[in-house]
């Protein structure tokens, strides 16, 4: 990494496009269960904030929206999670239940992985728990307070055949499985807070070529087929206007149009084909709460590196000139999944090693 490049580029590729296409060579891809997401997402899409609730009215009204919503979005979770976990490149999977329970143990993780260290010592642990304190105090001082999260507090809004047909989702079963949710699929609602956490927080998978002494690949970030396709789009401006709550221009532009997430298509038009250098990216879970702006740079440091650079762009889903993806049924994520060698549940790779923050 450069001194002109940057540390982390969050996205929400291949869920929608972002900004400008570039290539990464390393990816956090933070997960959370699609239960709690999916019910984020709506919330988010019906009142256009991260802090506010739909009331009880208006969940009243539209049960029958967030069934059919639910439905849809459910192959957007597999669909964006598929992608990811199937790119040869070194990831670290991190789950939000991990990280909002432990955040410092969680988030020592990523920076050990992302700075390519084996052991965490003072200099980072200390700016990590002082990061998590000034963060409780701006949400203490009430300036900004997101809803609250929790895990499984949303299983109340889902119909019980609703919820049983979701469980029944063989492809679902499969990524539950593989993110480390299986437990919620065995356990009542009432045991879901007890979720174990993943082993040192994180999980981290090696790409084929490690040790082999081969370039380094990268994947194509912002180009390329998306996982929502047209079958899966939902109108949220209609839904609110038929509910009587359109809101005026301005609101609904900063909402976003149907979707309302993502650059607009016109600007990926302008971007250059060639993309140069690489950058170290956040691969962020679809649905949780979709509403802020992709791409967000912040200026970091490192060393440069050359990487071999694979021009493939996410293989899955149809091409969607909405700008917003997911894809279709996604057969096959099994062995897709398992595809990707290394490491699994727990296991830290031999570049990456040490306490992990623990």
């Amino acid at each position: 990494m450069g001194a002109k490049m940057v540390q982390f580029v969050k996205t929400h590729f291949p869920e929608r496009q972002g900004a400008a296409p570039f290539h990464a060579c390393m990816a956090v891809l933070l997960v959370r269960n699609p239960f709690d997401a999916m019910e984020s997402y709506f919330n988010l899409m019906m009142t256009g904030t991260h802090t506010a609730t739909i009331t009880d009215e208006v969940r009243k009204k539209t049960a029958k929206v967030f069934e059919e919503y639910v439905l849809r979005e459910i192959r957007v979770w597999i669909a964006f999670h598929n992608f990811w976990m199937k790119q040869d490149i070194p990831i670290l999977l991190v789950r939000y239940e991990d990280l909002i329970r432990k955040p410092d143990k969680a988030m020592a993780r990523v920076l050990q992985f992302v700075l390519e260290i084996k052991h965490m010592g003072t200099f980072f642990t200390e700016r990590v728990d002082r990061c998590i304190k000034e963060q409780a105090e701006i949400e203490r001082m009430g300036s900004y307070k997101p809803r609250s999260g929790g895990i499984g507090k949303s299983l109340a809004k889902y119909p019980p055949e609703l919820f049983q047909k979701l469980k029944s989702n063989e492809q679902l079963k499969q990524m539950m499985t593989h993110l480390g949710y299986k437990d919620l699929l065995e356990k009542p609602v009432e045991e879901w807070s007890s979720l174990e956490p993943l082993v040192n927080y994180a999980t981290e998978y090696q790409p084929t070529w490690h040790n082999l002494g081969a370039n380094r690949k990268v994947v194509l970030v912002n180009r390329g087929n998306l996982a929502r396709t047209t079958n899966e789009q939902t109108h949220w401006m209609q839904i609110k206007k038929n509910l009587g709550n359109e809101k005026d221009e301005a609101e609904a532009n900063s909402s976003g149009k149907d979707e309302g997430v993502g650059e607009q298509e016109e600007k990926l038009a302008n971007c250059e084909d060639k993309v140069e250098g690489e950058q170290r990216v956040v691969g962020e879970n679809s649905a949780n709460d979709h509403g802020e702006k992709d791409s967000e740079q912040v200026q970091g440091s490192g060393e440069n590196k050359t990487n071999d650079q694979d021009e493939k762009g996410g293989e899955q889903g149809e091409n969607n000139t909405n700008g917003s993806g997911e894809g279709g049924e996604n057969e096959g994520v099994t062995e897709e999944v398992s595809g990707k060698q290394g490491n699994h549940t727990g296991e830290i790779s031999s570049n990456v090693q040490g306490e992990g923050g623990v």
